[in-house]
């Protein structure tokens, strides 16, 4: 896996020069994208699919399909440069797991899966939301967020699980 993660950096670097897909500017910065990440494995079920909401340049889902190669990941994106990325990344780091879609969530149609995760894409309450509908039945949401959660979502502190400056909310769906 450290040799896919490595091929996975020097990508990013490479394309993030030309099109800045992430804020992450040095094999520093991604390598602590990855590590948190991947800092959920620490905590989170076994699950058999994941939904990926807003995959932008690969975060979480490509660490954690690289890490989870049995599972199967959904990850969307609607901007064409990142999922040309993506599509790259694909192929380059032989990611049968992973299926790319460029569509928005609203867009996408009816599919259910065992977890859904986002990273800093929109409103906690309001990715519950939109989000809920895919979940499958006792599914997991993990949403990588930051020290404002707590104004955006009431939540139980057995669903919060804090590393450094990083929330992660990790809440089992009521479906």
């Amino acid at each position: 896996m450290k040799d896919k993660l490595d091929l996975f950096s020097n990508l990013l670097l490479e394309w993030n020069r030309v099109h800045n897909l992430s804020g992450a500017k040095n094999r520093q910065d991604i390598e602590h994208n990855i590590t948190d990440s991947l800092q959920v494995l620490d905590f989170i079920q076994p699950f058999k699919s994941c939904l990926d909401i807003g995959s932008g340049a690969g975060f979480p889902a490509i660490p954690l399909s690289l890490a989870c190669p049995h599972s199967h990941f959904i990850l969307l994106e609607p901007n064409a440069k990142k999922m040309a990325f993506l599509h790259h990344l694909k192929v380059n780091l032989n990611l049968d797991n992973v299926l790319l879609k460029r569509l928005r969530l609203q867009e996408l149609p009816a599919l259910k899966v065992d977890l859904i995760t986002s990273r800093a894409l929109m409103n906690a309450k309001d990715l519950l939301d939109l989000s809920a509908p895919f979940l499958e039945k006792g599914g997991h949401f993990l949403f990588y967020k930051g020290s404002n959660l707590s104004q955006e979502i009431s939540c139980l502190p057995k669903e919060c699980f804090t590393y450094g400056k990083r929330v992660y909310f990790y809440r089992k769906g009521t479906n």
